[in-house]
């Protein structure tokens, strides 16, 4: 890792992590390799200005920040490594801000910014760990993992999908975790994995019957859920297709997924997102740590 901008003094015990996941802005205040505090906000279009305000606010003075997720950050090509990256240096109201890259994949196109964390905490707690790590969101991520690598990456708008019809179709803003239908939605996969080409049909099916026939919501929502899903595993089937599975998910979005999987007979791995992006960002900080300590 270098950059030719002067960099923070990774030597201080205490510094911040942050990163922007989603919906969400994390903050963690950190000793070391330990957690001494955080705070979780909105994710704004403005993280800088928020995170700014944030630190004020707490009274945390000139610790250096180790960013990731940010907007106009710049890019790294896939394939890399993610634990030997270099951030990108600027000033944040007197503080050391270090931006971690966006992962850019020219073809076909996909890019990695706030997922990079939870890839890079995967990969340090399973350094000998081959295959494709999941990651479900707004914008869900199939990322091929090798030595620590990103190999390649595939993405998906599932997530934003099933919120848009759900809320303007089915009119429910209701928690996925618990709010569907397994057999419903079992089925559904099985229907669009085997012929992914009715997917516009059957949504078109169930809008219909939800709107003429009050399906039951239960009903709706895991045959929504279902169908979408199962387009994303007959798209990604050359991910998964005999390789090692991992999903990183809150449980919302993970539990829908983890059905699929198992009605396609998948064994999968299942890791909390938050502590993969925290062992992510303090595994970088602990290498640029070491960069320091040699010079």
């Amino acid at each position: 890792m270098h950059s030719s901008s002067p960099a923070p003094d990774w030597t201080n015990t205490r510094w911040i992590a942050a990163a922007v996941l989603d919906q969400e802005m994390f903050l963690w205040v950190m000793s070391e390799d330990k957690l001494s505090s955080k705070e979780v906000l909105p994710a704004t279009s403005e993280p800088r200005q928020a995170l700014t305000h944030a630190l004020r606010e707490a009274g945390l003075a000139s610790l250096p920040i180790l960013a990731c997720g940010f907007p106009a950050a710049p890019s790294a090509a896939i394939p890399a490594k993610p634990l030997e990256l270099a951030p990108t240096l600027e000033k944040l109201a007197n503080r050391d801000l270090a931006l971690l890259p966006v992962l850019d994949q020219a073809t076909p196109p996909a890019q990695l910014a706030g997922s990079l964390c939870h890839v890079a905490g995967f990969q340090t707690l399973n350094p000998r760990w081959d295959g494709v790590i999941c990651l479900p969101g707004s914008r869900s991520h199939w990322v091929l993992s090798s030595a620590s690598e990103v190999v390649s990456v595939q993405s998906f708008i599932t997530g934003t999908l099933q919120q848009e019809f759900s809320h303007r179709v089915l009119g429910q803003q209701i928690r996925p975790q618990t709010a569907w239908s397994q057999s419903a939605l079992c089925e559904a996969v099985e229907d669009i994995m085997s012929k992914p080409e009715r997917l516009a049909a059957r949504l078109a099916e169930l809008e219909v019957s939800a709107i003429r026939d009050k399906t039951d919501p239960l009903e709706a929502q895991g045959r929504l859920w279902g169908y979408l899903i199962g387009a994303e595993l007959a798209a990604a089937r050359p991910y998964w297709l005999g390789q090692n599975l991992a999903l990183i998910a809150h449980d919302d979005l993970a539990a829908p997924y983890e059905a699929a999987f198992a009605a396609q007979g998948l064994p999968v791995t299942r890791c909390a997102p938050e502590a993969m992006a925290l062992a992510g960002l303090t595994a970088i900080r602990r290498n640029l740590r070491k960069e320091d300590d040699q010079n």
